[in-house]
């Protein structure tokens, strides 16, 4: 198996560590939905377990007959990591007068910085089309022929309403008759019924966000019970989820220069992970890719690397490459596409 130094021809250990440190903001979704694991090689299979273990069998034997046995089955897929590579330049001039006078500055460090928000902020774009994209196509779904891929914005309203299993459905939660706390309880079953445990997680819209912030019934539930006011670990309490609820801020640079959420803001994501967010670009605490979740992220084990910076003679610039090797990947879906592990309701204002 190759080492570091073999696959990159060389590191700089003092900005890789600081790469590999980056803090992520308190926004961030990509390492929420889909905590960092760690992998050796650039391709592999990905396990994803069937429901055998919820079988309910009978153990009793007569004395002298087989003993029962169990055995558990499981299939599996391959998956490829992708590579991003972005590179900083800083002119010779310019370092050498952050250098100069009492004031000092670190441009290295601060480029490696902003090299490292520029690919997380990709990177939050990536997994939330993963997530959320109801088109034709979907890189991340398997493609089998024509009209094979249905995309993976999991449900809409129309469908969340009509399953929700009466005549009228439940209220839009723009509607001051909308009650969240049962649509979530809702589709908190509905994963339980597809994988034996509820969600522990949530990442909404800003749009929802604000909506829930002046919900009526949540208002008043609450107004008995505590004087604090409504944020995310209020919410993630009143829904109890575990592992928290997130805000997705994310935006990302549309085509015509505005500023577009990376994430539905009239959006949420219920679905359930093991392991806690990872507020960094390393490994989650307990992330193991043969652990049942909703979505992982598979990156190369020593990744994000950044080698060691060289001089460009012709533009008398010093650069400086940050590489990563990963891919996000939803493990947890359903058999079809809908809930799995995981559910979404793209237009849950509307």
């Amino acid at each position: 198996m190759m080492n570091l130094q073999q696959t990159y021809a060389g590191v700089d250990p003092i900005l890789t560590t600081l790469a590999q440190g980056f803090m992520l903001p308190a926004t961030n979704i990509a390492n929420f939905i889909a905590p960092v694991v760690d992998t050796p090689t650039r391709a592999g299979r990905i396990l994803r377990f069937g429901k055998e273990q919820f079988a309910i069998n009978d153990f009793r034997r007569a004395y002298g007959t087989n003993i029962p046995y169990v055995q558990s089955r499981y299939d599996s897929e391959p998956y490829a990591l992708e590579q991003e590579v972005v590179a900083w330049e800083l002119p010779e001039e310019v370092i050498e007068n952050a250098g100069e006078g009492p004031a000092q500055v670190d441009l290295r460090a601060i480029e490696t910085r902003n090299a490292m928000s520029r690919l997380m902020n990709a990177y939050e774009y990536t997994v939330s089309q993963a997530v959320t994209v109801t088109g034709t196509y979907n890189p991340y779904e398997p493609n089998t022929g024509a009209g094979a891929q249905d995309g993976l914005g999991f449900t809409s309203w129309t469908t969340f309403n009509t399953a929700y299993g009466s005549a009228s459905g439940p209220s839009a939660w723009s509607s001051l008759t909308s009650n969240p706390i049962e649509d979530v309880l809702t589709l908190k079953r509905s994963v339980a019924n597809q994988i034996g445990i509820r969600p522990n997680s949530m990442v909404v819209g800003t749009a929802v966000f604000d909506q829930l912030l002046t919900n009526q019934a949540i208002l008043e539930r609450i107004k008995y019970t505590t004087a604090d006011s409504i944020d995310t670990d209020m919410l993630a309490r009143y829904f109890g989820l575990e592992r928290g609820l997130r805000v997705a801020e994310g935006r990302y640079l549309a085509t015509d220069g505005s500023l577009q959420p990376v994430f539905p803001e009239n959006g949420i994501l219920l679905f359930y992970s093991p392991n806690g967010p990872s507020d960094s670009v390393m490994p989650a605490g307990g992330a193991n890719a043969a652990t049942p979740a909703f979505a992982y992220t598979y990156q190369l084990t020593g990744t994000p690397a950044v080698r060691p910076e060289y001089y460009i003679r012709e533009r008398r610039v010093v650069r400086a490459e940050i590489t990563v090797e990963r891919v996000v990947n939803l493990v947890g879906l359903g058999s079809t596409g809908l809930i799995g592990s995981g559910a979404m309701v793209t237009d849950i204002l509307s």
